[in-house]
């Protein structure tokens, strides 16, 4: 894994300053100007790659970023949960990264993220330490091809990938871009979850880490005054990914994202409907063996956002 990781990144960083190169060579780009953005955003549920742990967990996150002319940028971002009885900050962001465009089609980059979550957050990504990822897009006018890549770290790093088209629609200040993928990669993820004790496999109910657990046979003995007693040895049940390493297919998403500009406000809502395919194998130390709950999901984002440039 640790080649496959220099790898990447010697791959990506290639990219970035080929494409940096080829960016402040061409003339069609266009000039942007410097500032900061803040934003709000509301989400409906946490899904990741298509799936949910059992709990909905809904989401207000406020975010500051600035962002340069050259492309590069950094924010950061807090997730407060709106769960009924649980309302508390689960997760803190960071993220750095750059973006560019070369002539009108061709555009890309590439991004760093480091995640502090809540010691009980039941978020499925809540494992995930950092993140390094790249998109490239390429228009064909007729539709676009999105290609993105990253890799997750946790107990043992994830490959992520994603495949996509979709089509801008452009009436006045509004813009209604239609969009199909689907998100591949391997499942290490899921994995350092159940070992975490964040599943409610292994006995959590949303408000803190459960720990499964199976009993021994109890063994009986006579006191001295003639009573018999009966001890009985609990002991924490293991859970694990059958080959959580295989990359297949994870999600299909379908969304139909529509964003508003008025002034320097940007008003964006993307109602995306999720459905995971090729649920995990879960072995439990027990013995038995059972399918990862999936399930078709509706997420809905709406998200306010106003630019100090």
């Amino acid at each position: 894994m640790k080649k496959s990781l220099t790898v990447f990144l010697s791959i990506g960083l290639g990219l970035f300053l080929s494409f940096q190169a080829h960016a402040e060579n061409s003339d069609s780009i266009k000039v942007k100007k410097s500032g900061f953005v803040v934003g709000l955003k509301y989400l409906s549920n946490n899904v990741y790659l298509g799936r949910i742990d059992s709990a909905n967990i809904m989401y207000l996150v406020p975010s500051i970023g600035y962002y340069h002319k050259s492309g590069l940028h950094v924010a950061a971002s807090l997730s407060y949960q709106l769960d009924a009885g649980l309302n508390k900050i689960d997760v803190f962001s960071f993220e750095g990264g750059y973006d560019f465009s070369i002539g009108e089609q061709f555009s890309g980059g590439l991004s760093v993220e480091k995640d502090f979550y809540d010691s009980n957050s039941i978020s499925l990504n809540s494992v995930n330490n950092l993140g390094v990822s790249s998109n490239f897009s390429y228009d064909f006018d007729i539709v676009s091809l999105n290609i993105g890549a990253g890799l997750a770290f946790n107990d043992k790093t994830d490959i992520i990938t994603e495949f996509g088209l979709n089509k801008s629609f452009e009436i006045g200040k509004l813009v209604i871009e239609p969009n199909i993928k689907f998100n591949a990669g391997t499942q290490n993820y899921y994995n350092s979850y159940l070992i975490a004790g964040k599943s409610h496999i292994t006995g959590n109910t949303g408000h803190g880490k459960g720990i499964g657990s199976i009993k021994s046979n109890g063994k009986s003995k006579s006191g001295n005054n003639g009573t018999t007693t009966t001890t009985t040895t609990t002991t924490a049940a293991t859970y694990s990914v059958v080959e959580a390493s295989t990359y297949k297919v994870l999600d299909y998403e379908i969304s139909v994202p529509i964003s508003y500009s008025l002034h320097n406000f940007k008003f964006d809502l993307v109602p995306t409907y999720a459905i995971p395919v090729n649920a995990a194998t879960i072995l439990s130390s027990t013995g038995s063996i059972e399918k990862e709950n999936i399930s078709n999901h509706f997420i809905l984002q709406f998200e306010i956002a106003y630019k100090f440039y």
